[in-house]
């Protein structure tokens, strides 16, 4: 006997699969249809850009600064930045290029990600000044390993791209909640 009224799990409405037992509302209108990412070298000083993404910041090589809403942080490689929408930044690159990845996604994700019932924060925060860490070790190769596969994700553009760059973006935000300490400090040790 064929069950007529069956939701399917993976409709054309429905596009995420069940992404770790999300609630309908999450899956239906929170969670990204859609994760980009790009490699950026930059050269000189760029223009202030308005974010209106949830954007995580990865610098691969040289040095330079961050200018977020006027505030300025030291870039070196290894540090990963998770900037909220509605800052203004640009890039300053300092004796040389500066490489970092981008990874965009709707700010609805990040809602999902400090919800998630499986990521237990004793006390949780937004601050108004975006989290910056500086990553070495096992942190710094888990962050270029998850970059490098949004990445990768991207070009090969397969139905599911959106869930593996999703649990991608986690990682990162794991990373930042694990290595930011309490009281941010507005410069890094590079």
């Amino acid at each position: 006997m064929a069950k007529e009224n069956a939701p399917e799990a993976n409709t054309a409405q429905n596009n995420h699969g069940v992404l770790s037992g999300a609630h309908d509302y999450f899956v239906n209108n929170v969670l990204p249809d859609d994760i980009k990412a790009c490699v950026k070298r930059i050269k000189s000083p760029t223009l202030y850009m308005n974010n209106h993404d949830e954007t995580f910041i990865l610098v691969r090589a040289g040095k330079g600064r961050l200018a977020v809403n006027g505030l300025e942080y030291k870039l070196c490689a290894g540090t990963l930045i998770n900037l909220g929408p509605f800052h203004r930044y640009r890039y300053i690159p300092e004796g040389g290029e500066l490489e970092v990845v981008e990874a965009r996604t709707n700010p609805g994700t990040y809602v999902y990600m400090i919800a998630n019932p499986y990521l237990r924060l004793e006390q949780f925060s937004v601050p108004s000044e975006p989290p910056v860490v500086h990553l070495t070790g096992l942190y710094a190769d888990i962050a270029n390993e998850s970059m490098n596969g949004i990445l990768v994700e991207m070009e090969k553009k397969s139905p599911d791209r959106t869930g593996l760059c999703f649990c991608y973006l986690t990682d990162l935000f794991g990373l930042i909640t694990e290595k930011r300490p309490k009281k941010q400090p507005r410069q890094i040790q590079c």
